[in-house]
């Protein structure tokens, strides 16, 4: 909210005129009298500058969040912030028991240290806490270590999820000339590509959708069964009709639904997140995405047409507090209106979808 450029305008608007009216109210009452300003303000003149800092402030935070709610920005702005603070009160409720223990031992060395008022018996405290702590967990199998876990630890799989019937809309190889088939590894993760697998294609009909107030769409992908330890996800998704006209513009979102825990939304972005399929075509087309998230170039190859065309992989990482959580599906949003004098919009294709699932934990 404080990052919009409506909040500094009206912060320095604000605060000027008020600074501005404070010392012309004050030159204008001691006009006829030019020592009593020195007098009435004397050394206090800081004061003028001071107290309507946070007088602008308020005005300008309460103008943007008006703003910010016509527009929908402070909904979503919420629903972000609440979603941070479930995540700390689930974190809080799994790990009471460190807390109450550090908590007592806190309180232990307070104690301890108003009885004796002795840094050195304190810090010997601790020092015995410590070492404690360390065997307690030698004890239970876990020993705390610092040095990089076992390899057989962070080994993961790839479990790749079929678009239904329902979701897939065209064939795969109606876009490309000889398009990636098989198990096959696509920007860092492994996907199956069946030689007729069918794709998801916002520009053609979608049969199970849902309408959304703003005009677009919800499609439900429903997962196989609910899965917990999920790393990431993976996407191979590119745009069409991205026309320059629509940059740096939200054509849609990827919600990731778990069964106990808040949702993870990822807004596509043309130009951040997301980019033309076909860069070969002629026109001003978007043929870039700046945001790490995204890997360029996953596959690279001929459109139906003979231009060149390109397949994106879209990563989208799960906390590691979430891990124990089941992710049981996945909602794909198109919101992209037409911007006269076009009549399409921005459409997005996704052509396969895979989770990557630590192993050994």
């Amino acid at each position: 909210m404080i990052k919009s450029s409506g909040f500094w305008i009206r912060l320095i608007i604000t605060y000027s005129v008020l600074v501005g009216g404070a010392w012309g109210i004050l030159g204008a009452y001691t006009y006829f009298r030019p020592d009593s300003l020195k007098c009435i303000v004397g050394s206090f003149w800081v004061l003028i500058y001071i107290i309507p800092l946070p007088i602008a402030v308020y005005v300008a935070f309460v103008g943007s969040l008006k703003s910010d709610i016509r527009s929908g920005k402070f909904r979503k702005w919420f629903d972000r912030l609440l979603n941070k603070i479930i995540l700390v009160l689930r974190w809080l409720a799994a790990n009471w028991h460190l807390i109450v223990l550090h908590s007592f031992v806190v309180i232990l060395g307070v104690v301890i240290h108003h009885i004796y008022s002795d840094w050195r018996i304190l810090a010997f405290s601790f020092i015995c806490y410590v070492v404690g702590l360390l065997s307690w967990g030698f004890y239970i199998g876990r020993p705390i270590s610092f040095s990089r876990r076992k390899s057989t630890e962070n080994k993961t799989k790839f479990l790749p999820i079929s678009l239904s019937p329902g979701i897939g809309n065209t064939y795969f190889k109606s876009r490309y000339i000889a398009p990636p088939s098989g198990d096959v590894i696509l920007g860092n993760a492994q996907f199956r590509l069946e030689p007729d697998a069918s794709i998801f294609d916002t520009s053609e009909q979608i049969r199970d959708s849902l309408p959304r107030n703003d005009g677009g769409k919800e499609i439900d992908l429903f997962l196989p069964k609910p899965q917990n330890q999920v790393k990431s996800l993976y996407f191979l998704i590119n745009s069409s009709n991205s026309k320059s006209d629509y940059a740096r513009q939200s054509i849609g979102e990827i919600k990731l639904i778990f069964k106990d825990a808040p949702p993870i939304v990822v807004e596509l972005l043309l130009g951040e997140n997301l980019r033309e399929w076909c860069i070969g075509n002629p026109g001003d087309f978007v043929r870039e995405a700046s945001s790490p998230m995204i890997t360029m170039n996953a596959w690279t190859g001929m459109s139906k047409y003979g231009k060149n065309a390109v397949i994106d992989c879209l990563q989208i990482p799960v906390c590691e507090c979430m891990r124990n959580c089941f992710l049981e599906k996945i909602i794909l949003v198109h919101k992209s209106l037409p911007i006269p004098p076009d009549t399409m919009g921005v459409h997005f294709s996704i052509f396969a979808v895979s989770l990557e699932v630590a192993q050994g934990i």
